[in-house]
């Protein structure tokens, strides 16, 4: 086999596949991500608006890729209440997601905590309400697939830097840290 077929070889497919907080993966953002991964290749299969009823209908096509890796970021359009996935189907189409992708690795993306005022963020959500379909998805990857973007880009918190562009996503300076936590989780996998 030649040099450059075992290269080939190696380098390990990654599947983001999810709702906004992946689909605003660009190109310098997926560059990011697979430099600081290294030996990957990364697909984005992610859609801004997606829920994981959105997720459980596509993830056996997407599977067919064969990924090595699946990041999910499914959640804080679940969690809407004019959108809202019940819990326990969200439940659900987390494990039909879970059971497409196998035995790929799966990795939790889990959403941000939202900006809320007087209680309440973007479009009726709450971090009460996000937290527990975070829990979810933390459970189904397991906690030590799961990469906690509050942790991520709390260095900014206590800088006193913004992190939310709208309320819900990240800012570009936030991105570059939870994509940092999230290439040493795929490095560690």
């Amino acid at each position: 086999m030649s040099t450059t077929r075992k290269a080939a070889t190696a380098v390990r497919k990654i599947v983001l596949f999810g709702d906004s907080m992946l689909g605003r993966f660009t190109k310098p953002r997926i560059d990011q991500l697979e430099a600081e991964a290294g030996d990957v290749l990364v697909f984005n299969c992610a859609a801004g608006g997606w829920k994981s009823d959105d997720g459980a209908r596509r993830a056996a096509t997407i599977a067919k890729t064969e990924p090595d890796v699946v990041v999910l970021s499914f959640g804080a359009n679940d969690c809407a209440p004019d959108r809202l996935v019940e819990l326990d189907a969200y439940t659900r189409n987390l494990h039909t997601i879970a059971e497409a992708f196998a035995p790929a690795t799966l990795i939790g993306f889990l959403p941000p905590s939202i900006e809320e005022i007087d209680g309440v963020g973007k479009r009726g959500r709450t971090n009460t309400v996000l937290d527990t379909y975070r829990r979810v998805l933390r459970e189904v990857v397991t906690a030590p697939n799961a990469v906690d973007t509050d942790a991520a880009v709390a260095p900014l918190i206590a800088a006193g830097e913004p992190v939310h562009e709208d309320g819900l996503h990240l800012t570009g300076d936030a991105y570059r840290l939870v994509i940092s936590a999230l290439a040493r989780r795929i490095s560690a996998a």
